[in-house]
């Protein structure tokens, strides 16, 4: 029997490949998801690594307040066994030309760090390739690859902004630096430009130290209030910080990877329903031969064992591929990656290969029994036409977890007093129980929609398209099962759509119902540069300005608790002025005024936590342990959009968080005209001018991006429907060989054939297209509901991308049916016959 299995394989060469390439795409893009966190997770490690390469020490402040006293430092480089001491600084920065024109390095960054020539460096200097080191007050060298990418060069005059103001600088020379990215500035300076033009000249950020081998526990006894360790434990310290961010990563690349294989799983599962329901006369023959079920059925089971191992291998080579076109792609779009390889490792080679190879066994055990079922009687009978099986079993099945999806989802919707975690949770189940149910009951489901949609496609088509309608009635699980694959990848577009467009929708909502100040000033990249701490002050000369609001946030906590906790790090919003003055406020008690030791808070809240109008509680920092300030509750406002959480007054967070720790992320201003405005930070560089309109347009082009990116991750799930649908038709085509050679030989023509299986194509198709859409729009619906109170307050159907997905729907009919329909036009009439 094991020989029979292999040389089965061996003797249907087609059919080996249309299931092999079902588990390829299966697997290929949970190898790609594996490589390529792997290949960012290697790009970041081997640089953390250079950095720190040879630096036996790092020390940093103690206490968390951002600096050491410059006299410590002074003090280490005489200590006996040190040999060097260099400055550890990256200060993100804005470039700009002598004309005040920024540099926009768009998906990069800009960074200014401490230059040390060979004989000074702490662990690896850098390669001067043109020009010279900097060597006198003001030189900078810039690395070679970003200077090239920006045209800047040796000899010219640069503007660096930073937090705390601009200075001039001159390029001397250019450095090679392989791990930089082309569109990123690292700019260095000499340790006395850098005291001078970035410190207070007594402090300084951090310190790297090169010296003998007791270095570190020389340092800590004579500076025991200093954090102080080795390079390497850093570099593991900095390198397990960055796999925790890049966790997100992995996990959404993963979830993407396991939607692919989903897809992939019921297509491999119809393959081999269909083979062995082409393959009942050879099961029974074998049989009639004296094969035992237990036989027949693991021989079907080897050849998937053997299927899928093969696939999933391919599928790891693909997967090599995919991160390679990534990687293009990425460079294509400004954000080249180092060189790192493609990410292989043990677990993106091994999870693929058993995962893929698994999944396709227990995808064929259903058809392998089914085969081991087949009776030798049947190997007598002429056509080797499946038995019809009954529906009622699966169709009851499926509608009962429909009912249980539909009644978890509205649960979830109805549950509004409960945690979003856990409402997401029941959306996610009800979507389980939804796609599995519509597995279920598919088949019986298409019987009343897909023959009579079948008959209005095929109606210009007289004959032909009468009986394209009576062939997909005559097998509904092939119909169905067909067309589920495109089913899910079109629900997923569906989702993922209603969520962009209920976010862009919430955003021009919030913008132009909350946002009431007539421009808000910002940094580049919305914000997340912050803009000069002067800004206020200035604006309060500005002709016509009035109401000015100044948005900061800081690291302390109200009443033990930050407004927003990321991981183990934490920040509060801090305002000065009247925050009713930048947006629409509705207070419900007290004032939205934060003269003083005061803040408000939303009444939900408040509500948690007990507070009232004039209750006081305790403000801290927890980077300066000890200090603390009481302040009072001022007052209480409903659910806002833009202030989420609690706000701390200006004068009450700057009695426990030192300058150095806030950042301005925003100015809202009333009264002055826009030029006047403009006219006043263009020497700023990095601040700009928004209305409240433009803000919202630069949301939801961010918003665009981030769904151009999931739509390419999603794309791949359809174009594995798609190539399911051509791998069902194939197949088709294959087990209906007799029945096309009859209508051949009855006088159909070619072209009638073609005609037949492409009507069959766009219905299945269009079927799927269908039920994918309204699944999506549910499922859309009962998700964006539960997301409600995080902001996402409409929900909007994407009317334009369910549009296009339909139309394409039939796009994807044609082209999937044009080499079955040619393979179908060419059977030899009176050789099927005589088959």
């Amino acid at each position: 029997m094991n020989k029979v299995s292999l040389r089965n394989i061996a003797a249907h060469k087609l059919r080996l490949a249309l299931t092999v390439l079902a588990v390829v795409l299966g697997t290929a893009f949970l190898s790609g998801a594996l490589m390529f966190t792997n290949m960012l997770s290697s790009t970041f490690d081997s640089a953390v690594n250079t950095v720190l390469d040879d630096v036996d020490a790092v020390v940093r402040p103690g206490d968390g307040e951002g600096s050491l006293e410059k006299d410590a430092v002074d003090e280490m480089k005489a200590l006996d066994g040190v040999d060097n001491v260099n400055l550890f600084v990256d200060l993100p920065i804005v470039v700009a030309t002598d004309d005040e024109v920024a540099v926009q390095t768009r998906l990069g960054s800009s960074q200014m760090g401490a230059y040390y020539g060979l004989d000074e460096a702490v662990g690896r200097a850098p390669e001067i390739v043109e020009g010279a080191e900097p060597r006198n007050l003001g030189d900078v060298v810039v690395n070679a690859n970003g200077a090239e990418e920006y045209g800047l060069r040796v000899g010219q005059e640069l503007i660096v902004v930073d937090r705390d103001g601009r200075n001039t600088v001159h390029i001397s020379g250019l450095y090679d630096d392989p791990l930089v990215q082309p569109t990123s500035l690292r700019l260095a300076v000499s340790e006395e430009t850098y005291l001078d033009f970035y410190t207070d000249g007594e402090r300084v950020p951090a310190v790297t130290v090169a010296g003998d081998d007791g270095v570190v526990e020389k340092l800590r006894e004579h500076f025991p209030d200093l954090k102080i360790e080795s390079g390497a434990k850093v570099a593991e310290e900095t390198t397990q910080q960055i796999r925790d961010a890049l966790s997100f990563v992995t996990y959404f690349l993963v979830a993407f990877g396991l939607v692919g294989l989903l897809v992939g799983t019921f297509l491999i599962a119809n393959t081999f329903s269909m083979i062995v329901a082409q393959r009942t006369k050879e099961f029974a023959l074998l049989r009639a031969l004296g094969a035992s079920r237990g036989q027949i059925t693991r021989s079907v089971t080897l050849e998937a064992a053997l299927v899928g191992l093969v696939g999933s291998v391919l599928g790891v080579a693909g997967g090599a591929g995919l991160v390679l076109l990534i990687r293009a792609g990425m460079e294509s779009f400004g954000m080249p990656l180092p060189a790192a390889g493609v990410g292989l490792s043990w677990d993106a080679v091994v999870v693929p290969v058993v995962v893929g190879t698994v999944v396709t066994v227990l995808s064929a055990l259903a058809p392998a029994r089914k085969a081991g079922q087949v009776r030798p009687v049947e190997a007598m009978r002429a056509s080797e036409a499946s038995t019809p099986q009954p529906l009622t079993g699966r169709t009851i099945a499926g509608a009962v977890l429909v009912a249980v999806a539909v009644a978890a989802a509205g649960y979830a919707m109805a549950w509004g007093d409960g945690a979003t975690s856990r409402r997401a949770a029941l959306v996610g189940v009800a979507a389980l129980g939804a796609i599995s149910g519509l597995f279920l009951a598919g088949p019986a489901l298409s019987m009343p929609v897909v023959p009579p949609l079948g008959r209005v496609i095929g109606a210009p088509f007289g004959a032909v398209g009468k009986l394209a309608s009576t062939n997909t009635r005559r097998n509904p699980r092939r119909t169905a099962t067909t067309a589920f694959a495109l089913m899910l990848g079109i629900a997923l577009v569906t989702v993922i759509g209603m969520l962009g467009a209920s976010m862009k929708k919430s955003v021009d909502d919030v913008a132009q119902s909350e946002v009431s100040a007539d421009y808000v000033l910002v940094g580049p990249e919305m914000g997340a540069f912050p803009i000069p701490g002067d800004i206020p002050e200035r604006l309060e000369h500005v002709e016509g300005a009035r109401d000015i609001v100044a948005y900061t946030q800081a690291p302390i906590t109200v009443d033990g608790e930050f407004g927003y906790q990321f991981g183990s790090v934490g920040m509060t919003d801090v305002l000065a002025g009247d925050p009713a003055k930048l947006i629409d406020l509705d207070m419900v008690d007290g004032s939205s005024s934060l003269d003083g030791d005061v803040f408000i808070a939303p009444v939900e809240i408040a509500n948690e936590r007990g507070w009232h109008v004039g209750d006081t509680v305790e403000v801290a920092a927890p980077t300066a342990p000890g200090t603390t300030v009481e302040v009072t509750v001022g007052g209480l406002f409903a659910g806002s959009n833009v202030l989420r959480t609690f706000v701390v007054s200006d004068d009450a967070a700057g009695k426990v968080s030192s300058l150095s720790n806030t950042r301005l992320q925003m100015v809202g201003v009333n009264g002055a005209s826009r030029e006047a405005l403009e006219d006043e930070v263009r020497g700023d560089i990095v601040v700009q001018v928004r209305s409240a309109e433009e803000m919202s347009g630069e949301v939801t082009a961010l918003i665009d991006q981030m769904l151009f990116i999931l739509y390419a991750l999603l794309s791949l799930a359809v174009v594995i429907a798609v190539l399911g649908i051509v791998n069902t038709l194939t197949l088709s085509v294959i087990e209906r060989r007799q029945e096309i050679g009859m209508l051949r030989a009855v006088g159909s023509q070619r072209r009638q054939i073609r005609t037949m299986i492409v009507l069959e194509s766009i219905q299945m198709t269009v079927y799927g297209a269908v039920l994918g859409v309204l699944l999506g729009l549910g499922l859309g619906w009962a998700f964006l509901t539960v997301l409600e109170s995080q902001g996402l307050t409409t929900i909007a159907v994407p009317t334009g991308l369910i549009a296009t997905v339909l139309a394409s729907s039939v796009v994807v009919g044609l082209l999937a049916a044009v080499w079955p329909g040619q393979r179908a036009a060419k059977t030899p009439p009176l050789d099927a016959i005589a088959e």
